[in-house]
């Protein structure tokens, strides 16, 4: 036997509590008393003494961004920012410290406009003030809307003449153009931008997989080829190389983003469906972005902003295009998670996955990433049509002070709806879309059970809505296994599932509920390999 823990509260979340758990090549060999892992042990055998602390399976982020988020780090950082000055400031700093190479694009990421005094987003100027040179694009907090200056436009292809298909390009009272640009044209100058090489790919993953072990990640979600990450073949070849190493820091489910019918013609030349893949790296879904954010007044609502009148945000797809990209994923076997946070473009992609199913029955869990508004008639179609919802627990902190402006008092108690979800049968799996929001299980699984209505007032936000502590746990183990369709492999703690696993210094259950985001993570295993211990194991 490899690896024995005992002495220990093991929630398996099977349904059973446990002291003590066998781990051998890399999967669970046993669960049950100490007297029997301790009798599978043998000389070459580490023993674990828990101490009497908590165990659960390891968590899953069922929505995140890896590759951005390790990036971020390397680019000019914009998160705090409090005027479009301090854009420029910090972005002229960057110029100077950087040691930047002829070419070289300079993408900012994080602002939040609405921090500002007054809220002004910024615009080509803005960007231009920090390099006329080289390509700048300042990315907002959401990635739905941003500016560039003349050299990305240029580089980009863009001009007044250009129209972009679910986006926008900002124009002056003049008719010229501003710089700022939003949702599709936004993801079309950011493919512009160089893609990541192999050696980066690693670095990045390596560098963010520390943080993940730390936070008790041990598999992820993650949108990673597209606009911003890097192509499948290269990530494929990173962790083949991470593979022949026993290096992983995570398991990873790619999501790809395929936003037009040319753009899935590669993904479906390649032999790999939903599911598939090796241990380490598995094909997740087709990623569609078919709205922006309620931040940036882009996501799509069926009725007005109550504070911009005419104004229902954007919509991506137009339902005919919404049809035609689900039916050719479906028909493929490619499961589908579509970013819609406005209940508008949610209503797009039930319709579409409705149609999909009534002319071809597939056991394929398509899912709403974010799902933010919506009614209940609306999700039990989703529940129906075996649909899965990837929900952000932190978003109701930073998004509640937003709410009654944006949508009204009526709208706003309907949203982030996570209770009245899993109350009518749609899988739910727990996200952090970070770099968006902090990538920690423990701070996602806080906002799930106390729903603070600000990240300073700890009032809970539609408290009705609130999920139990076994719930919101679930929402990062047994709920992103069910999305994946992974169940088999993880999600509890069962024998023959992979030893993936978190230990806590106290248990998550018993401590008041309050205190839950203060739980120091004690060690992380994923295969069977110690990816993090704190100080009681190191």
């Amino acid at each position: 036997m490899d690896t024995v823990f005992y002495n220990g509260v093991i929630h398996t979340m099977a349904g059973r509590t446990v002291s003590a758990l066998a781990v051998q090549n890399g999967r669970i060999a046993l669960v049950g008393t100490d007297e029997a892992a301790l009798a599978l042990a043998d000389a070459h055998t580490k023993k674990i003494d828990l101490g009497g602390r908590c165990v659960l399976p390891g968590f899953t982020d069922s929505h995140i961004h890896i590759l951005q988020a390790g990036m971020v780090c390397h680019r000019l950082d914009l998160r705090g920012v409090t005027s479009l000055q301090e854009i420029i400031d910090r972005g002229q700093e960057y110029v100077k410290q950087a040691d930047l190479a002829p070419g070289e694009w300079i993408i900012g990421y994080g602002f939040d406009h609405n921090s500002f005094d007054p809220p002004t987003l910024p615009d080509g100027a803005t960007a231009e003030a920090i390099s006329s040179d080289l390509p700048v694009i300042l990315d907002r907090v959401c990635g739905h809307i941003g500016a560039a200056n003349r050299k990305a436009f240029e580089l980009a292809g863009y001009d007044e003449d250009t129209v972009i298909p679910g986006g926008e390009l900002d124009k002056d009272e003049h008719g010229h153009l501003n710089g700022i640009i939003r949702e599709a044209a936004l993801d079309q100058i950011k493919r512009s931008s160089p893609r990541q090489t192999k050696e980066q790919v690693i670095a990045r993953i390596q560098e963010i997989g520390t943080q993940l072990a730390a936070a008790g990640l041990t598999s992820v979600h993650s949108d990673d080829v597209g606009m911003e990450g890097t192509k499948w073949p290269i990530l494929k070849e990173a962790f083949a190389d991470m593979e022949a190493e026993n290096s992983c820091p995570v398991r990873l489910w790619e999501e790809w983003e395929a936003p037009r019918p040319a753009d899935l013609q590669w993904v479906l030349t390649q032999p790999l469906r939903s599911g598939q893949g090796s241990d380490w790296l598995k094909v997740g879904n087709i990623k569609l972005i078919s709205d922006g954010s309620l931040g940036a007044r882009t996501a799509y609502l069926r009725e007005d902003y109550s504070d911009d009148p005419g104004n229902r945000g954007i919509a991506v797809y137009t339902q005919e295009a919404m049809d035609e990209m689900v039916a050719l994923c479906h028909a493929a076997g490619l499961q589908v998670a579509c970013h819609a946070i406005g209940d508008g473009a949610c209503e797009a992609f039930v319709n579409a996955v409705e149609k999909a199913m009534i002319r071809d029955p597939k056991p394929l869990c398509h899912r709403v990433v974010h799902c933010q508004f919506g009614d209940e008639a609306l999700y039990r179609r989703m529940a129906a049509l075996g649909m899965g919802a990837d929900i952000q627990p932190a978003f109701v902190p930073s998004d509640a002070p937003l709410l009654p402006s944006r949508v009204g008092a009526e709208r706003a108690k309907t949203s982030y709806a996570w209770k009245t979800l899993l109350d009518l049968g749609v899988v739910l799996g727990g996200g952090s879309d970070t770099p968006v929001e902090d990538l920690s299980p423990l701070w996602g699984i806080h906002c799930a059970v106390n729903r603070p209505a600000s990240h300073t007032d700890n009032t809970p936000f539609l408290p009705e809505q609130a999920l139990t502590v076994e719930e919101a746990v679930a929402l990062y183990t047994t709920g992103p296994a069910r999305l994946a369709g992974a169940e088999q492999d993880l999600g509890t703690l069962e024998a023959g599932k992979w030893a993936d696993l978190v230990v806590l210094d106290q248990d998550i259950f018993t401590v008041p509920k309050e205190t839950i985001k203060d739980i120091p993570v004690a060690l992380t295993m994923v295969g069977g390999r110690v990816s993090f211990a704190g100080e009681a194991f190191a």
